[in-house]
């Protein structure tokens, strides 16, 4: 008589043949998985980043653009020039402030760029001659600010680091060169005509 194999299951190094192909797929699809998360990770980041430079190289347009010689009084009474520029700082007047609700107020504004803790700020207040408590508006436009140069070109091309030239100067400001260096080592810089 013969004997009947009857293959009702698997063997077991059928079982551990098929376990080991499950966890070298698995090992796979797990190492694919996290580079693309990975990936997508950094792509976000660096969307972000970009999104928040053409912000901020918009809104720093924009305010240059709008510089008018208005000078200004400050919350002791004593006037400022409309543009007082140091090498990491700028303060400055400008029009063109925005009011869609048409309220009953100056389109005049006080600007200010520097750098704080390695950040971007701009601060602005929608009246010109201060208060005695002014109320400033502050926001971060960067972050991971290794460097923030600001010079300044007359209308006579004399550059400088500091704006005005002198105490009573009345040159005019033609242009506005900034340079921003990162941690990261990139740059952003900008010619920056001043007012319109």
């Amino acid at each position: 008589m013969a004997l009947r194999k009857n293959h009702l299951g698997m063997t077991l190094l059928e079982v551990l043949v098929a376990m080991t192909l499950m966890v070298v797929i698995s090992a796979i699809a797990y190492a694919a998985l996290n580079g693309l998360i990975e990936a997508k990770i950094h792509t976000d980041k660096v969307a972000d980043d970009s999104r928040l430079e053409m912000l901020f190289s918009r809104q720093l347009s924009d305010d240059i653009h709008a510089i008018i010689p208005r000078t200004v009084k400050n919350e002791f009474g004593a006037t400022l020039p409309a543009v007082v520029g140091r090498f990491t700082s700028l303060s400055f007047t400008r029009n063109g402030n925005n009011n869609p609700f048409l309220q009953q107020k100056s389109d005049l504004q006080r600007v200010k760029w520097y750098v704080q803790d390695a950040q971007l700020f701009r601060e602005s207040i929608d009246y010109v001659d201060a208060a005695s408590l002014p109320q400033w508006k502050k926001r971060q436009y960067l972050q991971d600010v290794a460097d923030f140069n600001i010079s300044y070109v007359a209308s006579n091309g004399v550059e400088s680091r500091n704006w005005p030239l002198t105490k009573n100067s009345t040159m005019p400001l033609r242009f506005i060169l900034i340079t921003i260096m990162f941690d990261n080592r990139n740059s952003l810089q900008y010619k920056l005509r001043a007012g319109r």
